[in-house]
């Protein structure tokens, strides 16, 4: 038994010593391995830049205000994206005029354009707006664009076999303009091919009734219209754009103007009063307007038979024609 015990304290003893011995040298182990290097913060990736998808119009040089857009001051540049009312194509602005002077390399937008209805103007025209109701307006069916005929209601009192009215009143019409241009209607106007359109952030609104038209109305007519569109109701007729049938001025005495000429104009000089700067300047009243007034001396009917429109005033006679006037001394 006392042999047993001895044996087992050895065993203890040995056991001990080799277990110090491994923890000595798993401690010396430790004490050499070199330390861990820190974590290495991953390098931040270098920014993408955005693929240039669009194409925009910019200023090759300065554009002065005023003066018409040439091909070789535009051209053409890669963008991210578009901005608002930009050009796609420099073919689209030549023609056009700018509004304020545009420097080099600034991208060109429809707001530093003219206004795009005076450009849709041709010579010798005007953009006039005048009133217009479902019934006049041919239904809200008219679109910019369209041709349409303009035609006058008037209310007219009977006067008394002393010249005095007897308070009766009846209607006349006349058509007052043909072949009329319509730029705008109601908050349409006419599109402009290749501009960017803005980004639609808002809910769509019911579009509200139109409540005019503006036209392209040739210099002769301004005063009828804008004078019957103050004293009666004026009426839209929508044509077919192929219709270019037109009425003859040749064929009806004109109404006398409110300035009456001059009474030593010359021959060449009264020559002059037949153009439609002349006409609208010289104006018409309101009897004229469906042919009450006094009128102008009818034309001669070697007047009539001119080729081409091409109105001959003999000696001091005059007459308006909304085609070239040629005075010729007898």
């Amino acid at each position: 038994m006392h042999n047993v015990s001895r044996i087992a304290a050895i065993l203890l003893v040995v056991l001990a010593t080799v277990l110090a011995l491994a923890a000595f040298s798993l401690g010396k182990r430790r004490q050499e391995a070199p330390p861990a290097a820190p974590p290495v913060a991953a390098a931040p990736a270098a920014p993408v830049a955005p693929a240039k998808t669009a194409h925009v119009v910019v200023a090759a040089q300065m554009l002065l205000g005023g003066e018409v857009i040439s091909a070789t001051s535009l051209r053409e540049v890669a963008v991210s994206s578009a901005p608002e009312g930009s050009y796609e194509q420099p073919e689209l602005l030549v023609g056009e005029v700018p509004r304020v002077n545009i420097p080099e390399g600034t991208v060109i937008t429809a707001s530093l354009l003219s206004n795009p209805i005076a450009m849709q103007l041709r010579p010798g025209e005007r953009a006039l707006a005048v009133p217009v109701d479902e019934i006049s307006g041919v239904g809200y069916r008219v679109q910019p664009g369209d041709y349409v005929d303009v035609v006058l209601t008037l209310k007219i009192a009977d006067p008394s076999a002393n010249g005095m009215t007897i308070g009766k009143e009846h209607s006349e019409s006349r058509l007052l303009a043909s072949r009329l241009r319509v730029l705008a209607y109601g908050v349409r106007d006419l599109p402009r091919l290749g501009v960017a359109a803005p980004a639609s952030t808002k809910t769509e609104t019911t579009e509200p009734p139109p409540k005019m038209a503006v036209l392209a109305v040739p210099l002769d007519d301004i005063d009828p219209l804008v004078l019957g569109a103050q004293s009666g109701k004026l009426s839209l007729a929508l044509r077919h754009p192929g219709d270019d049938g037109m009425p003859s001025n040749l064929l009806f005495p004109l109404p006398s103007t409110v300035l009456a000429p001059r009474g030593d104009l010359t021959g060449e000089q009264r020559g002059w009063l037949a153009s439609p700067e002349n006409r609208a300047y010289a104006g018409v009243d309101e009897p004229g307007l469906v042919g009450r007034s006094k009128m102008a001396a009818p034309r001669p009917a070697s007047r009539a038979a001119s080729p081409a429109g091409l109105e001959i005033i003999r000696g001091s006679s005059s007459a308006a024609s909304s085609h070239t006037s040629l005075a010729v001394n007898p």
